[in-house]
């Protein structure tokens, strides 16, 4: 929740679970979505303590394995194996948002949309057109164009 401090995280085993935030003006944004497999929890907070700025809400019915982050840390010196996950995990953070900032510098909205049906199958089921237009940064008439062209070329 947004305003508190994190200190689980989670296994995402099963389910969509998506991390947004709200502008200003009171709209909701869709900055990351896990499908399970997939690790998740503020990762700004849990690191820093400072508050949640990116809630994350389940789309679907989950299966989540909880752990506390701290409790975690604390087990590295006598479990190696933990430091090289906790590696990996900052490292996957880290590639899928530099693949996410080319994406949308450089690519165009069709094909966007096309990396997100492949790498999010069945999703679409579990978000509203507006928050996929969003995730997608476009506008919800520009999907529903990318919608139509797609539907008339299959």
């Amino acid at each position: 929740m947004a305003g508190t401090r994190h200190r689980l995280v989670g296994l995402l085993e099963a389910g969509y679970v998506r991390a947004y935030y709200l502008t200003a003006d009171g709209k909701e944004y869709n900055k990351h979505l896990f499908v399970g497999p997939a690790i998740i929890g503020d990762y700004a907070s849990l690191i820093t303590g400072l508050p949640v700025v990116l809630p994350q809400q389940a789309l679907s019915d989950c299966v989540v394995w909880v752990a506390e982050y701290r409790a975690l840390i604390e087990l590295e010196p006598r479990v190696p194996d933990l430091v090289q996950l906790h590696r990996r995990f900052a490292e996957a953070m880290y590639l899928e948002k530099e693949r996410r900032e080319l994406q949308i510098a450089t690519q165009p909205a069709a094909e966007r949309y096309a990396d997100f049906r492949r790498q999010f199958p069945g999703i679409e089921d579990h978000l509203p057109q507006y928050e996929v237009a969003a995730y997608l940064g476009i506008t919800p008439t520009q999907l529903s164009r990318i919608r139509t062209r797609l539907d008339l070329c299959t």
